[in-house]
């Protein structure tokens, strides 16, 4: 069996939360941890960049240890842990954001908006008409954040807000993109997310975790080339694509491979573990099957 590895010195790596580092039960697997742990004796700047908020990631930096800044948010957020402190905010703009309310509304999707109050994090969102099950869910994990207001004072009249989010069927969130392409605003569809439902995601233009890492990387004077990340969806891929070494997961989608150097198992084989030990760690005296990657 050809072992492959990469000829990169990684000093950073940067992973993907949900379906990357954590399996299916939504844990963090004694050998993950372990390689983790590795990583950081070898001197390798570990950090996490995904999605979630703060108030969710911070357990997790806590399970593994870390003592690091945090991408948050697809990026518009960088928070220093575990101090709290933010060390970078990249915000939609108000107007735009309010654009993306008013079009997810008309549409009768309930918009969800997480303002930029750094790591007081609130929910805002409009009137219960528009309520979904899937919006209860994600309502009803963090009830003591919410704030519900009319739909027009959403965004107008705030601050620039760090998204708009939208929870609702496939069908529904892929026929909104031909108007979400006329906003001044990147988006991140997710067709399952945490809660159930696909997700669409509005950020500021230039916004995602590619941005985040990115600067994160100039924080401590690391050379993109230098950077290992992994991940496992849609909203990896840019982050893949920007680093010298991207990995994908396993059973991550067709596209998502496509935009990685190199791809492990999945998240149900401790495919960060294996990917950590082969490309960062350089463990070459693996003996599992290669069958599930390839290099370019």
């Amino acid at each position: 069996m050809t072992i492959e590895t990469t000829s990169k010195t990684i000093k950073m790596l940067v992973i993907d939360i949900d379906g990357t580092l954590l399996n299916p039960a939504g844990e963090i697997t004694p050998a993950t941890r372990a390689a983790v742990q590795g990583a950081r004796q070898a001197g390798i700047v570990v950090t996490l960049a995904t999605a979630r908020r703060y108030c969710n990631t911070a357990p997790i930096a806590i399970e593994l240890g870390l003592d690091i800044p945090l991408i948050l948010y697809d990026g518009a957020l960088i928070v220093e842990h575990p101090q709290g402190k933010v060390l970078q905010m990249h915000p939609l703009a108000a107007m735009v954001g309010q654009q993306a309310v008013d079009l997810l509304a008309s549409n009768g999707i309930q918009p969800i908006v997480h303002p930029a109050t750094g790591t007081t994090e609130e929910i805002w969102t409009g009137p219960a008409e528009l309520d979904n099950l899937w919006v209860e869910a994600y309502f009803t994990t963090f009830p003591e954040q919410m704030r519900r207001m009319p739909y027009a004072n959403l965004c107008y009249g705030h601050p620039d807000p760090l998204r708009v989010v939208g929870f609702a069927d496939d069908e529904t969130i892929v026929g909104l993109l031909p108007a979400v392409s006329t906003l001044d605003c990147a988006w991140i569809v997710t067709q399952r997310g945490n809660y159930g439902s696909a997700e669409i995601a509005l950020m500021e233009p230039d916004c995602s975790k590619a941005s985040g890492v990115k600067a994160l990387a100039e924080h401590f004077g690391i050379a993109l080339e230098q950077v290992m990340a992994i991940g496992d969806n849609t909203n990896d891929i840019l982050m893949l694509r920007s680093v010298g070494w991207g990995v994908a997961m396993g059973h991550a989608p067709d596209e998502v491979q496509a935009a990685a150097k190199a791809i492990t198992t999945s998240n149900r084989e401790d495919g960060v573990a294996l990917a950590i030990e082969r490309y960062a760690l350089c463990c070459s005296t693996m003996t599992f099957s290669n069958s599930r990657r390839r290099t370019t």
